[in-house]
């Protein structure tokens, strides 16, 4: 993980716990279980994102925190829409606010896992891992062959 992406993931951390209080306070009854989902995987993203401005290069654990809360939210967004489908226009701000939530995490899963990657790491092919005691050298695919 990168210095950039470690702020990144600081700046969401924060903004998901902000998006959390602020749908706690705006619709009580669908913050039962997504508050506490967002807070914990707020702090998470916090923690992560420190560790990644301390030169943590693992992005695996930000992505095992922020899958399950992808989950979590993605049903309370489904339950929160069915029920608002039935209700007033007032209420649908409660669910506006879970389905951006979800769309904020959703968008940040996607971030970590292909952000801050060289074009080289999409190629197939292009490098092959050289299969030596150390098991650390990168050869590309034609050297060490006999023509």
């Amino acid at each position: 993980m990168s210095k950039k992406m470690g702020y990144i993931v600081i700046g969401y951390g924060i903004l998901l716990a902000v998006l959390a209080v602020a749908l706690q306070q705006v619709a009580p009854a669908l913050a039962k279980v997504s508050s506490i989902t967002c807070l914990t995987a707020a702090g998470l993203s916090v923690l992560w994102g420190i560790m990644g401005l301390a030169g943590h290069k693992q992005r695996a654990w930000a992505v095992l925190t922020l899958a399950p809360t992808a989950f979590v939210l993605l049903s309370q967004v489904v339950q929160a829409w069915f029920v608002a489908a039935s209700s007033t226009p007032e209420g649908f701000t409660g669910p506006l606010l879970l389905t951006a939530l979800l769309l904020l995490t959703m968008g940040m899963l996607v971030y970590l896992m292909h952000g801050d990657r060289s074009p080289e790491f999409y190629r197939l092919g292009s490098t092959q891992r050289n299969h030596s005691k150390s098991g650390t050298e990168m050869t590309p695919p034609d050297e060490g062959k006999d023509s």
